[in-house]
């Protein structure tokens, strides 16, 4: 009988199974570990071998049949977190947290081992890592529909879920308030008001919604901001510059498109791949295409290169930099006849400028609810992505922008700073 075998089928088993339910626990012990004497790789003959000398204090006895199975049977995934659990109670936490995160890049969304490694980071003395793995551990559950609540928590994991989600939320918060703390330090408290409050919604500590229905930002809401979508993009100090630069990036982008190989999808698709949920329209191929200068902060220097002029500019200007999440610049095309769906924005302290640099005919933003925008060739615009909006081009022709984020001229330079530091934070705990 192999490994992979159905064990259950092992009349022995059965019988073993029937004796543990009638606590004839001694018997049925001998019983399974006569079938691991001739089938080592038994593992449902395994773990309860082991769990019975767990339960009478025989740690040696639980290791060394939960080694040797995991050896026969390395890809059983229950063992191998069988096998850690014993470890640690024996007092091997190093092994164990190996093995736990072993598990974890096999599977991970297992999260009682997430939990586990919470445990075994606070007992090494890493609370940020503790942090993380219980962040791991409770979104994962969440999100599937467990440990919302007694009703989807089992009852032998309730008081241990409800502990490790009361540490996280108290773990989270100073994390994140001693993220911005240098800030408060630097201007004093008034400075940090508004972040303080924004972080108190984000953390679910107090209901706090933009007042406008079309507007709901994906990540973190800022309160207290001008209401509207659209915004004079002369409140950015730098937007004449890259207004007067119009000439020079067009003709470096008309050459791009002209060439027409350099373009990647905007969303990330690979070559044809669709996501009618996010980009449509009449033509069959529709695409929403971006030439990226920077993405998600990261530089994209071999597209600097390509772009001397246009690259210049950018190097230039005030960028939003936020650690793995901004600037984000590209030349952004909206092919013929593709429609940019119905979609929000993340966060309202981040502001979207277009440069409108090729525009047909029968092109427009559209605020859900608010009005359309018409991009004019070298005109600037500015706008907040968290309302509701939506973009067209049904024309025959490719659409062409600059497109670019940019902090929130509303903001005080210390919030700016304080933002920054913020979402890096939350960064650094959630991904």
């Amino acid at each position: 009988m192999s490994a992979g075998a159905d064990w259950s089928v092992d009349p022995r088993l059965a019988r073993a199974g029937e004796l543990l339910q009638r606590r004839e626990v001694l018997q049925a012990e001998l019983l399974f570990r006569a079938v691991l004497r001739e089938h080592p790789g038994c593992v449902p003959a395994a773990r309860t071998v082991a769990e019975l000398s767990l339960d009478r204090g025989d740690l040696d006895g639980a290791l060394a049949v939960l080694r040797n199975a995991a050896q026969v049977a390395p890809t059983d995934l229950a063992l191998r977190f069988d096998l850690a659990r014993a470890q640690a109670q024996a007092g091997q936490l190093a092994e164990s947290q190996a093995a736990v995160e072993a598990v974890l890049k096999d599977d991970p969304g297992h999260h009682l081992a997430w939990l586990m490694l919470a445990e075994l980071r606070d007992a090494a003395g890493d609370g940020f890592g503790a942090l993380r793995a219980r962040w791991q551990a409770i979104d994962r559950a969440q999100r599937t529909g467990r440990w919302l609540g007694r009703d989807t928590t089992e009852p032998h994991l309730m008081q241990a879920v409800m502990g490790h989600i009361g540490r996280l939320r108290e773990d989270r918060r100073h994390w994140l308030q001693q993220a911005i703390e240098p800030v408060r330090q630097a201007f004093g408290g008034a400075a940090v008001t508004r972040v303080e409050t924004a972080l108190a919604a984000y953390l679910g500590e107090i209901d706090l919604r933009p007042p406008h229905p079309q507007q709901r930002p994906k990540f973190l809401y800022f309160p207290g901001l001008p209401d509207g979508p659209y915004h004079d993009p002369m409140l950015q100090p730098w937007a004449p510059q890259l207004r007067d630069a119009w000439p020079a990036i067009r003709a470096e982008a008309m050459q791009l498109l002209a060439e027409d190989r350099d373009f990647e999808s905007f969303l990330g698709l690979a070559q044809g791949q669709r996501a009618p949920q996010y980009v449509g329209g009449s033509n069959p191929a529709a695409a929403w295409d971006a030439f990226f200068f920077y993405r998600h902060g990261q530089r994209f220097d071999s597209n600097h290169t390509r772009c001397p002029a246009t690259s210049a500019v950018l190097e230039g200007l005030t960028l939003c930099r936020v650690a793995r999440q901004a600037p984000e610049v590209c030349f952004s095309v909206l092919r013929p006849q593709s429609t940019i769906m119905p979609h929000h924005g993340v966060t309202n302290t981040r502001l979207v400028m277009h440069l409108p640099l090729i525009v047909p005919p029968g092109c427009a933003l559209n605020v859900i609810g608010l009005g359309e925008h018409h991009w004019r060739e070298g005109e600037l615009m500015m706008f907040d992505d968290t309302y509701e909006h939506e973009a067209w081009n049904r024309s025959d022709s490719p659409r062409l922008i600059v497109l670019m984020d940019c902090w929130n001229p509303h903001l005080t330079p210390p919030e700016q700073q304080a933002v920054q530091r913020l979402v890096e934070a939350i960064d650094a705990v959630e991904n």
